[in-house]
């Protein structure tokens, strides 16, 4: 093997250089996000034309108007690909990946508890937008559960997963062992979000650099979740959760900082 493929291609499971293959994930990355701002605006559109923006069923899945151009991502660059055995990979949960569905909940707990002080610490304080399921206390609306459920659970976070746990690190492991995969994977997932903040009304650059930082450590978790389990059932179910229930709350309130 000659040093110029030694550099490009590196060892292990390499089959791609890995120049190309992190300019391709960084392109899926953008095109997605691309393709979800589109889904926003359409959907808003519809919703302003029906008139039903203020209604409590909407306002619950306000926030999450990007994931439906995720999932239009996701199904056209999968009918493309035509690989859908390397991308989509799901199926029952083990006893292992309950254990991942525990525990990855209390990590992020930890995060919040942890990290705003210190991004604070050297002028990043968290922006803080409202979304809709923020305003309408959904732990309090028992009625609007099946909605979140639906939406949530069984759509939109399955569409960010498909897209930024299964085809992206799908791409990254043509070139990557497990350590390149979940460490672009969960770099790429930060400047996702960082390019959202950068899109989001009043969300300043210093927010958009939180939303960045603050997203990648989620980003690696899952990541590697992803890598061990090879099931985006257990990303997905907690990246849900990760909206829904509010475990840093909890956390506080016998860690009070």
């Amino acid at each position: 093997m000659s040093l110029v493929r030694d550099r490009l291609g590196g060892t292990g499971p390499s089959r791609f250089p890995r120049g190309r293959t992190v300019v391709a994930a960084l392109a899926i990355t953008v095109a997605a996000l691309a393709v979800g701002v589109v889904g926003i605006v359409v959907t808003g559109a519809v919703e302003s034309l029906l008139g039903v923006g203020d209604t409590a069923v909407v306002r619950v899945l306000d926030g999450n108007y990007i994931q439906i151009g995720f999932a239009a991502f996701a199904v056209a660059y999968l009918l493309w690909r035509g690989d859908w055995e390397r991308y989509v990979k799901v199926r029952r949960p083990t006893v292992e990946d309950a254990g991942w569905i525990l525990v990855i909940p209390v990590v992020f707990a930890a995060q919040s508890v942890v990290l705003p002080p210190i991004l604070a610490a050297v002028g990043l304080p968290h922006p803080n937008p409202t979304t809709g399921s923020e305003q309408l206390a959904l732990e309090t609306r028992p009625l609007l559960w099946p909605v979140a459920f639906v939406g949530l659970y069984l759509f939109a976070a399955p569409a960010e997963e498909l897209v930024y746990r299964g085809i992206v690190q799908g791409r990254l492991r043509e070139s990557f062992d497990t350590v390149g995969v979940v460490l672009f994977g969960g770099l790429l997932f930060g400047f996702m979000h960082f390019l959202v903040g950068l899109l989001t009304w009043g969300v300043a650059l210093g927010g958009s650099v939180y939303w960045g930082l603050s997203t990648t450590i989620p980003g690696l978790v899952w990541g590697y979740a992803y890598e061990r389990t090879e099931n985006l059932a257990v990303t997905a179910v907690t990246h849900a959760m990760s909206w829904t229930i509010a475990v840093h709350e909890i956390a506080l309130q016998f860690l009070p900082v």
